[in-house]
């Protein structure tokens, strides 16, 4: 009989983080020690990562903490030396580093635009490929997780017109690894979530007229949880997910469905 407990389980792991001390990437980072992962978060600011540093601590489970941009190839190298002098290897992967730029179409300048698609598209493949080349493919597994949004698949009156292009190419990009790394034993999947409070878009959330015009569009009435990425990233990196590879799971309460 198939243990599920097992398959759920990210025991004997190590997963490294990108932007792991944001909203969503702190919360991925707390599910994957409590489900048994050792686990790096590597961003721009690695003293927020205090809260999951004390969660590992009272699992007594390894974690490490490291300042990285990803946008600079030798800051990359030297973050993943320090992974690979602590845990060894890396066999799990979530991109969660991103940023978007609110700011009209027509006002939206050749250095902005370039800048949200450097890092959420072209260091997403700067880390993918140094952890893949130096971890996951002499190892033949992988678990790869991108980070997309619905806003990869639907339009916005709002100003979003590098944040929607550079999450588009990341699903296509998620799509194309997963068929060209699938012989190495790899998976590369995303989720595409919608609005989930964080910190980054309280000043939205918390106005009700706005609140009120997302929540009316969305089937389950709510934004999402912080909880609700962490649990699809839990199954997508596990090894219940085994044969799930290039697939963009919105978590979403249903909102593409109603477009």
């Amino acid at each position: 009989m198939t243990n599920y407990d097992e398959l759920f389980s990210l025991n004997g792991k190590t997963a490294l983080i990108t932007g792991g001390t944001g909203g969503l990437g702190s919360a991925v980072a707390l599910s994957f020690l409590q489900k048994g992962a050792q686990v790096a978060v590597c961003s721009n600011h690695p003293e927020k990562a205090a809260p999951a540093a004390d969660y590992a601590k009272k699992l007594n489970r390894p974690f490490l903490s490291l300042a990285c941009d990803i946008t600079c190839s030798d800051s990359a190298d030297h973050m993943l030396d320090e992974v690979d002098k602590a845990f060894g290897s890396i066999d799990i992967l979530v991109n969660c580093a991103g940023i978007n730029r609110l700011l009209p179409a027509e006002s939206y300048d050749d250095e902005t635009f370039q800048e949200v698609m450097e890092l959420n598209v072209h260091a997403l493949h700067r880390i993918t490929r140094k952890v893949g080349t130096r971890f996951m493919i002499p190892n033949k597994y992988g678990r790869i997780l991108n980070l997309s949004s619905v806003k990869s698949f639907i339009g916005t009156t709002e100003h979003y017109i590098a944040y929607c292009a550079s999450k588009g190419a990341v699903n296509m990009y998620t799509r194309q690894l997963a068929c060209e790394w699938g012989k190495y034993g790899i998976t590369c999947n995303a989720v595409a979530p919608t609005f989930v409070y964080t910190p980054i878009n309280s000043f939205q959330l918390d106005d009700p007229v706005f609140y009120r015009k997302l929540t009316d569009r969305i089937p389950l009435g709510r934004i999402g949880k912080e909880q609700d990425i962490a649990a699809a990233a839990l199954y997508l990196c596990s090894d219940a997910a085994s044969f799930v590879t290039g697939q963009i799971l919105c978590v979403d309460g249903g909102l593409t469905s109603m477009q």
